[in-house]
């Protein structure tokens, strides 16, 4: 974006209005005709010519026309209380706007009308889930009396008559909804909570919480929650099992299962690490080491030659006769001589690779069931190459004689390769633990 300061004091563009105390921000890439005005990548708005002052009167008219057609829009589409606030808000700015007097008496009455409504067939309906519902038309009912509060009583110009609204004390309703709907989410909560699953557990918790929205200190609320936490979580069990038939370092597994749970932790899902013996947990997700390969320590040796032709003093031109030519000056004629040197090359290369293999497991522990198993595998590859030079280094090639110097290294002992391939492990561990989360829910 490019910072254009207008030069005009009002534009109008796709109907909405820049004024000369705000900056415009125009895309760099933009080549616009606003009216009179036109706008280039970079450039200053050049001054409108002709009919500015009249346009922005007209459109000014048109804007405030606008907004009262958009408030009675509001209230055609039964958006009553956005059409009530818009009002309001008007009438604060001028108590004799008629049009938005009528509006704001309509949209209040039709929307009074339609909570009370649904009170009255809610309280008829008599089911006992209700109370939530008829809190919140209260709760509507009361906010909507406290907008319109500040700017009743209105009279209309036109008519002289009044307009006034019967306020009501809805506090006895409210009260009355909200110990009910509490006691409504408690008991349900508690009727599922005894049923013991995981599923119902949840919903118990949802109810508690709502109890909790009206009351922070209900009877056991508390406990009640943290048992709803408590019987919902599904708990995972996270270990290493080395099935390969060749030992580990010790500190393989304690490295491979220090993979940072704590963002897989969700609230229904806690993994573990630590593996209590008599506590029982929902699922096992097992990382099955199958197969450790270690290579031999690989050892070549390549010898080669390096050779470059490099000036040697000169020699003189002799022609067909084996006389020395002369140039027009008379001077004997001569040329470069050159000769060829080398250079004697031992490349030392050394390789070693390390591979581990297996699968991650998904169990669930309450039927024994193999959800599914991923395959995992991890590479360590050890590539060394050093020189030996014999000869003239000047033979050599830029990129070879770089190498010169570079000696051979001690081969990497197994347990280290093997460290080295847990450390790959575990980054791809914690990618397969995130795509496979909805299997442990």
């Amino acid at each position: 974006m490019r910072f254009v300061k207008p030069l005009v004091k009002t534009i109008f563009m796709n109907n909405f209005i820049f004024s000369s105390a705000k900056s415009l921000f125009v895309p760099s890439n933009s080549c616009k005709q606003i009216n009179s005005v036109t706008c280039f990548p970079g450039k200053h708005f050049r001054k409108a010519t002709t009919g500015f002052n009249s346009a922005f009167v007209v459109l000014m008219l048109m804007l405030s026309f606008s907004s009262c057609i958009s408030s009675k829009k509001h209230m055609d589409r039964g958006q009553y209380d956005i059409a009530i606030t818009k009002s309001v808000k008007k009438l604060k700015k001028n108590r004799n706007n008629e049009k938005h007097m009528l509006i704001l008496e309509k949209s209040y009455n039709l929307a009074n009308e339609r909570d009370k409504e649904r009170v009255g067939f809610l309280k008829l309906e008599g089911n006992p889930d209700i109370w939530d519902d008829v809190y919140q038309s209260f709760l509507s009912l009361k906010g909507r009396q406290a907008r319109v509060k500040p700017v009743m009583p209105l009279k209309v110009p036109s008519t002289g008559r009044v307009i006034s609204f019967d306020f009501v004390n809805y506090d006895e309703e409210i009260i009355n909804a909200k110990r009910k709907a509490a006691e409504f989410y408690y008991v349900r909560g508690t009727l599922l909570l005894e049923n013991g699953s995981k599923e119902n557990a949840r919903s118990a918790y949802n109810d508690f919480k709502n109890v909790q929205k009206f009351f922070s200190d209900y009877k056991d609320l508390n406990q009640q929650i943290n048992k709803a936490l408590d019987i919902g979580t599904s708990h995972v069990a996270f270990k290493m099992q080395n099935a390969s038939g060749i030992p580990l370092p010790l500190a393989f597994e304690e490295d491979l299962t220090k993979i940072s749970l704590n963002d897989l932790n969700g609230q229904w899902v806690k993994f573990h690490t630590i593996i209590e013996k008599n506590a029982f947990y929902d699922y096992t997700v097992k990382v099955n080491i199958r197969m450790i390969d270690i290579s031999p320590e690989g050892l070549k040796e390549v010898h080669f030659i390096e050779t470059k032709d490099v000036q040697d003093g000169f020699q003189y031109l002799l022609d067909k006769n084996g006389n020395v030519m002369k140039d027009s000056l008379g001077n004997d004629m001569k040329a470069p001589k050159y000769k060829t040197i080398t250079c004697n090359l031992i490349e030392t290369q050394q390789k070693k690779t390390a591979r581990i293999a297996g699968t991650i497991d998904f169990i669930d522990n309450h039927t024994g069931q193999l959800l599914k198993s991923d395959p995992i595998a991890s590479d360590v590859f050890f590539d060394h190459i050093s020189l030996i030079a014999i000869g003239d280094l000047n033979a050599l090639k830029p990129e070879t004689k770089k190498m010169i110097g570079i000696k051979p290294m001690p081969f990497p002992p197994n347990p280290e390769m093997i460290m080295q391939c847990g450390n790959i492990m575990k980054g791809m561990t914690k990618n397969i633990l995130v795509n496979n989360q909805r299997l442990l829910n």
